[in-house]
């Protein structure tokens, strides 16, 4: 992957979100909607080499929307765009889809044809993405209110890991690898060393639940048959149900836990859930 640093501002076309509103991600990136669809024969003289160009006409037709990043000076300008992947990573995580930046301009969408460079960011297959998640009017207000927040607790490696787990499972084909990958990210969050079923299903039942038991009792019941068909599938034991829907089930978890954090502005305390408990 490779991300350029060039004058004061870029563009970053992102795939797999759409929104209708620009949103203030933070002081330098704002993510944009798009209000035409990339004229590609206007940008096809500026791509480098025959495979950039086959990747970009893979994700041209797809682009959904795009960030605007800027900076003071060519040398930040670099750091900052490069970090905004993780900006996409965060996204796809706190709505559950997949969301990556696949190429990059110092234009807009909508005047691409004044482009001087236009360069492709990311070579993997699944940043090839058809599948789009369109933000309503209530995930644009929780954007607004929230993301600020979700984006400062990765800072800290737990919820780091929380997201870039709920952001990638999708890379992977095999669901027993899909599972694993996803409670890689639950189990970060509580730092469950015993009695790892019961305590971490009890934790995460009081985290989700806002003091209503009854919830709690419903979350601390799905969440312990989950964790039971994680540890089948990291061992290769016989796994209980369907694996998809188990897969779906426990993404909805890391999902759930990682808009919580941002909701309350921490991250999960086990000392005064185990409090709540008594």
């Amino acid at each position: 992957m490779s991300i350029v640093g060039i004058g004061s501002e870029t563009f970053l076309y992102v795939n797999g979100i759409s929104t209708t509103h620009a949103l203030q991600l933070a002081d330098d990136i704002l993510l944009l909607p798009i209000n035409t669809e990339l004229q590609f024969d206007n940008v096809s003289r500026l791509i480098p080499s025959d495979i950039d160009y086959s990747v970009a006409v893979l994700c041209a037709p797809n682009i959904s929307s795009q960030l605007r990043v800027t900076s003071k000076n060519e040398e930040t300008l670099g750091v900052v765009a490069w970090n905004a992947q993780w900006d996409c990573l965060l996204l796809g995580a706190l709505f559950n889809c997949e969301v990556m930046c696949n190429l990059q301009c110092d234009k807009p969408i909508e005047k691409v044809s004044d482009a001087t460079y236009f360069y492709v960011t990311n070579y993997a297959f699944h940043g090839v993405l058809k599948n789009v998640y369109v933000l309503t009017e209530d995930d644009e207000s929780w954007l607004n209110q929230h993301y600020h927040i979700a984006r400062s607790l990765l800072d800290s490696d737990i919820y780091l890991t929380a997201v870039h787990a709920m952001a990638s499972y999708r890379w992977h084909s095999i669901p027993r690898v899909q599972l694993a990958i996803l409670w890689s990210g639950i189990e970060a969050l509580f730092n469950v060393s015993t009695e790892i079923s019961f305590r971490i299903s009890l934790y995460i039942a009081k985290f989700l639940s806002e003091q209503d038991d009854v919830v709690a009792s419903e979350v601390f019941t799905k969440v312990r048959k989950l964790y039971n068909a994680r540890s089948s599938a990291v061992h290769g034991g016989k796994i209980k149900g369907d694996l998809d829907t188990l897969v779906f089930e426990s993404a909805q978890i890391l999902n759930r836990l990682i808009r919580r954090c941002a909701e309350s502005g921490q991250l999960p305390d086990v000392n005064k859930l185990i409090f709540n408990c008594i």
